[in-house]
């Protein structure tokens, strides 16, 4: 990585104005890199909520408390009794407009500045992200294709299925769909 690239992804967080969510925050950085953002994201893999990037994981990390806030509220108790949480993120105020000025997300050629899109993917369910990363992932990454790359997002994200027709809505309005081409 170069020099402050992390600050793209606070770029990302203040384009949205909030991300509700780690998972969430993963797949809209993934997208926006699959659609041909400047984003510095090389290293996503497929995990059990989708693609995976540690360097997001990390950079988010570096970030908080100076650069961007993260707070955190219960959900409920998981099957085990234990708390299951959700995390938000946003930019500190008095840092968005620095971001905003020294730090833009530069966009592929024909495509809008990343404030639009971002906000687009921000306002999407989590699980329909999910499901439409992983599918990307699945085409670019694991070669998939037809009955192969169905059948496997099935297998993954079955759970899911109420969700693969919005996804699939979502992946052409992103033109990110089979004859799509770039991206990770």
């Amino acid at each position: 990585m170069k020099d402050f690239d992390e600050m793209k992804l606070a770029r990302v967080i203040d384009a949205c104005g909030r991300i509700d969510g780690r998972v969430k925050m993963q797949k809209i950085v993934y997208l926006l890199k699959a659609i041909g953002y400047d984003l510095p994201y090389d290293d996503f893999t497929i995990r059990q909520q989708g693609p995976f990037s540690r360097a997001v994981a990390c950079d988010t990390d570096v970030l908080k408390g100076v650069i961007i806030e993260e707070e955190s509220k219960e959900l409920g108790k998981n099957e085990h009794g234990e708390p299951v949480r959700q995390y938000s993120y946003t930019v500190r105020k008095p840092i968005a407009p620095l971001i905003r000025e020294h730090f833009d997300v530069a966009a592929p050629p024909g495509k809008p500045g990343i404030a639009m899109l971002a906000r687009r993917l921000r306002d999407c369910d989590r699980g329909v992200l999910e499901v439409a990363a992983t599918k990307v992932y699945l085409r670019r990454e694991g070669k998939l294709a037809g009955a192969e790359l169905d059948a496997e997002l099935q297998r993954l994200k079955g759970h899911l299925g109420d969700r693969f027709n919005d996804a699939d809505a979502l992946l052409a309005e992103l033109e990110l769909g089979p004859c799509a081409s770039g991206g990770p």
